[in-house]
């Protein structure tokens, strides 16, 4: 959205990459050495459960009020708290409440009042609206909403958003900003055009760490292919220092860094408290303000807001979990003594759009998962417990699936293409030892009475990307009666496979500590170990970072290597920049792509110290288009017998 003092507020990124925990087997189980993905706990949420006509909960939500002018962007709407009578407000019609069904509604009321929104400027008509707060501060996490968008209109400008924490000293831009979604009516410089279809993702902050002069952004955009007015969906973004992650429905579709703004740092996200908000603006200066086409009535609804935070502890390494789909009741994975247990809510894997609870780790070209179903506690038919590959986590991307279901059938499930209804075979006996495979597109259920003979169930043609998510999921068929499925063994293809399943898109930014899955002698040198190359967290000196937030690889030996999956986009010439550290001269480097060396080795500089950061810039190198995995070679030592250490690396078209 945008903070107090700005015409048209958008910010700057910091934040970066997960937490890395060591690679090691797991358990006698499972046969798999990764590097660390998310695995995610519930905090806090507000599911706004509550009669029909009551206010949001006063221990979740304060309510923000006045004229919108005041918030900044030249808003044109007053914002009312609830039951509030000052004009143009008025009691007898809320503009935030409960609708008794679960859900928050936020809907925006055309008046007769004229408001002043800047110096010699009005604008009529006036809209009352709500702005929410959260009581609840947070720093890092999974930040997480359902939402229905109001209908498209002129001005009708909803939002899903996060801001520092305001001091006496401390303002927006220096405070940060993060707007997990937000969709702006009309499209922005093209007051005639609406775009009923985008939504925004972005992260601001000032042009120079607790600056209140000036501001830099990033701004990510998602298309539907259907307005998001027709129904519910997931909105959500998972921050790590150094890096904030865009979802919508589980489709990632922006990545932004501090690595991503040109020759800028900026660091502000990586302080914290943020609160969240919730918001139906009408109008600003920003893009224009409601007309006569606008509907008397703008109408955004909340299904639920959920806020997570990192649990390393619920899951061995390399592994997360994730509610795909966003499904009324959240969902759970941990790993106790050697058993998986999965805990899902939704509406399971039946048609365009999934709900489920995915027990998750990544898979890289050919492999198979396979697992022995202990029990489920659903008794409802469709209810399922599963074994699956899939093409990342969007609610609707294509898959392939074995499961088992309440009455005792198991099940080979497909989907070819996203949003396609999956196709289905249905194995002519019981078994609850299940395992899919895949070999190039060839997609394969099996099925097992003992976990050593094992029957074919049925294969299909998937056209899936090289790295894909292997794991298990729960679902129920209602979400009132979550299904929670357990799982005794589990066994994993080893493989080399993307971080958390997500290759590095280029151009773009590579974090170095988001190195590949595969473990020792797959994405690194044998040399490193089991527990990989090492990660330390930049330092945070009295609130004023001088790295740039987030991880990076340091006391790197000589001759060793360490995988990235990257997707290029397009053809093209790149250069690569990296930005390293060194106290005194820090040995050397090269970049390999699919084994081979791209130049001569490149020196690290003397950069004047342990954490002090430079860019080392490398030739132009050509790229095709397509996956490839990129290696960052180790050349040389320098007299400390260290290679400098290595935070992130650009990717640029030249």
């Amino acid at each position: 959205m945008r903070g107090a003092g700005r015409l048209k507020a958008k910010a700057a990124a910091a934040s970066v990459s997960l937490l890395l925990a060591a690679a090691v087997a797991f358990a006698p189980q499972l046969v798999s050495v990764c590097q660390a993905q998310s695995p995610w706990k519930l905090v806090w949420s507000d599911e706004f459960d509550g009669p029909r006509g009551a206010p949001p909960n006063s221990m979740n939500w304060s309510f923000q009020t006045g004229p919108g002018a005041k918030f900044g962007n030249d808003e044109a709407e007053v914002y009312c708290a609830y039951g509030s009578n000052e004009a143009p407000c008025n009691g007898s019609q809320p503009n935030a409440y409960l609708d008794g069904k679960g859900h928050l509604i936020l809907v925006a009321v055309k008046t007769g009042a004229t408001v002043a929104v800047g110096p010699n400027k009005t604008v009529s008509p006036v809209y009352t609206s709500a702005r929410l707060n959260s009581m609840k501060d947070f720093r890092y996490g999974r930040l997480e909403a359902s939402l229905r968008l109001p209908i498209a209109g002129p001005g009708v400008w909803p939002a899903f958003w996060a801001l520092g924490r305001e001091t006496s000293t401390a303002h927006w831009p220096a405070v940060g900003e993060i707007d997990v979604m937000e969709q702006w009516n009309p499209v922005a410089g093209q007051p005639d055009k609406l775009d009923p279809l985008t939504v925004h993702g972005s992260t601001h902050g000032p042009k120079a760490p607790g600056s209140a002069q000036g501001y830099i952004e990033q701004i990510g955009n998602y298309t539907f292919p259907a307005p998001p007015s027709n129904g519910l969906h997931q909105f959500a973004v998972e921050w790590e220092p150094g890096e904030v992650d865009f979802y919508v429905d589980g489709d990632l579709y922006s990545q932004q860094s501090v690595g991503s703004l040109t020759g800028t740092d900026v660091y502000s996200l990586d302080r914290g408290p943020f609160s969240l908000l919730l918001n139906l603006a009408m109008g600003g200066g920003f893009f224009g303000y409601p007309n006569a086409a606008t509907g008397p009535t703008p109408t955004l609804v909340a299904d639920y807001v959920r806020m997570y935070q990192r649990d390393p502890g619920a899951l061995p390494s390399g592994w997360g979990n994730y509610d795909v789909g966003g499904p009324n009741e959240a969902g759970s994975s941990k790993f106790v003594n050697g058993v998986w247990t999965v805990s899902g809510g939704g509406y399971g894997i039946e048609g365009h759009f999934d709900q489920f609870q995915f027990l998750y780790r990544s898979m890289g070209g050919d492999g198979e998962l396979s697992a022995h179903v202990l029990d489920q506690t659903s008794k409802v038919p469709e209810a399922k417990a599963g074994v699956m590959l899939r093409e990342g986590r969007g609610a609707a991307s294509a898959f392939a699936m074995m499961f088992v279901s309440p009455d005792g059938s198991t099940h080979f499930r497909c989907r070819q293409n996203k949003g396609e209804v999956p196709s289905e075979v249905l194995y002519k006996g019981q078994a609850n030892w299940i395992k899919v495979g895949r070999v190039g597109d060839t997609f394969t259920g099996y099925a097992s009475v003992d976990g050593k003979s094992w029957n074919s169930v049925g294969s299909l043609k998937i056209s899936l990307t090289h790295d894909i998510d292997a794991g298990l999921i729960a679902t129920a068929r209602a979400n009132e009666t979550p299904n929670t499925a357990r799982f005794d063994y589990v066994d994993s293809t080893s493989t080399d496979a993307a971080y958390d399943g997500e290759a590095a898109h280029i151009p773009g930014v590579i974090q170095a500590e988001r190195f590949d899955t595969g473990g020792s002698g797959y994405s690194y040198s044998t040399d490193f170990g089991d527990s990989g190359p090492k990660i330390e967290q930049m330092p945070d000196k009295a609130g004023v970072n001088d790295g740039a937030g987030g991880y990076y690889l340091t006391e790197l030996k000589a001759n060793r290597y360490i995988n990235y999956s990257a997707d290029v986009t397009k053809d093209g010439s790149y250069v690569f920049v990296l930005r390293v550290a060194s106290a005194g001269s820090g040995g050397s480097f090269h970049l390999n792509v699919d084994q081979k060396a791209l130049f001569a080795p490149v020196p690290i500089p003397d950069t004047g110290g342990a954490l002090a950061w430079k860019e080392v810039k490398t030739q132009a190198v050509r790229l095709t288009a397509g996956h490839h995995t990129i290696a960052l070679v180790t050349d040389a030592a320098g007299p400390g017998g260290r290679v400098g250490s290595i935070d992130f690396i650009v990717v640029r078209p030249q």
